[in-house]
């Protein structure tokens, strides 16, 4: 690459005097005229972006007591008065920015010490504590606990009473525990034509109970009466040996004990123990219960 190449490549970074130079040197030599040409235009673009006005950075850096890096003098220039004016202008206007913190947060901050002042009388605080608030969770929290607690020894004082209240006919009859869909006990793998109409009689005999929070339990009559009488049907028509017909039975027994009709209940329940029904048992239990009662 010859002397004029290299000049025309560096032809941005040089000075005024040495452009002048490279001028005089490429003059009336044609074959450099374009090279030339392309020099001069990238000179002109870096002189445009490195020509800038840095007043505005001179006036930031006196407010601020620092001097610019790339400032060759300290001396003010034209212009200099107006950004100062400004900048004054902006400052007045502006919002404190402690107080916009506490206007945007909700937070009060804290005294601050003025430029130059003492700091050694404390910590700086900057946030005040904020006013305790009263515990209500935690209040309300322990007044249902004690409110449960007492409702609680209310409820089993009640159920102790509603227990012991229970007539001890009503405890033997067992009603409750009559379930709607019977155990499988014995049923094999035969379908009872009865099996869906003793369900529903058992059922009705649970909607015949009157109850409130399970305390001091009793039966509607008329309710209990009708599903008896269904439960009666079912006795009548199923086939004695059949696990529904010895359900039906002691069902229908517990229900002529509670209502006191006990010949009734003597009749049905000797039925099974007679037959050595797998109800048996509970049968026999009730019909000690009527001997000893009826004594």
């Amino acid at each position: 690459m010859t002397d004029i190449a290299l000049l025309l490549d560096d032809y941005p970074a040089l000075s005024p005097d040495e452009r002048a130079a490279v001028d005089a040197r490429v003059a009336g030599r044609p074959e450099w005229a374009e090279a030339h040409a392309e020099a001069r235009r990238l000179a002109a673009f870096v002189d445009a972006a490195t020509d800038r006005d840095d007043r505005p950075e001179r006036a930031v850096a006196r407010r601020f007591g620092s001097p610019l890096l790339d400032s060759a003098s300290g001396e003010r220039a034209e212009g200099d008065d107006a950004i100062d004016a400004r900048l004054d202008a902006i400052a007045a206007e502006a919002e404190d920015p402690l107080r916009r913190y506490e206007r945007l947060t909700g937070h009060v901050l804290g005294d601050t010490p003025a430029p130059g002042g003492d700091s050694a009388s404390g910590p700086l605080t900057l946030l005040e504590p904020a006013p305790a608030r009263p515990r209500l969770r935690l209040v309300r929290a322990s007044t249902w606990a004690a409110a449960a607690a007492v409702l609680l020894g209310a409820y089993g004082g009640l159920f102790t009473v509603s227990a012991a209240l229970v007539p001890e006919r009503a405890q033997v009859a067992a009603l409750g525990e009559i379930e709607a869909d019977p155990p499988p006990v014995l049923r094999g793998d035969e379908a009872v034509p009865e099996a869906d109409r003793l369900a529903a009689a058992l059922g009705a005999v649970d909607e015949a109970r009157r109850s409130t929070l399970g305390l001091f339990p009793t039966y509607d009559a008329a309710t209990l009466d009708a599903a008896a009488a269904e439960i009666e049907a079912v006795v009548e028509e199923a086939d004695a040996t059949s696990w529904a017909s010895q359900e039906a039975r002691l069902a229908l027994g517990r229900i002529l004990l509670y209502r006191g009709r006990d010949a009734e209940a003597v009749r049905v329940l000797g039925t099974l123990v007679e037959q050595g029904s797998y109800r048996g048992a509970d049968a026999r239990r009730l019909l000690d219960f009527v001997r000893r009662d009826g004594a």
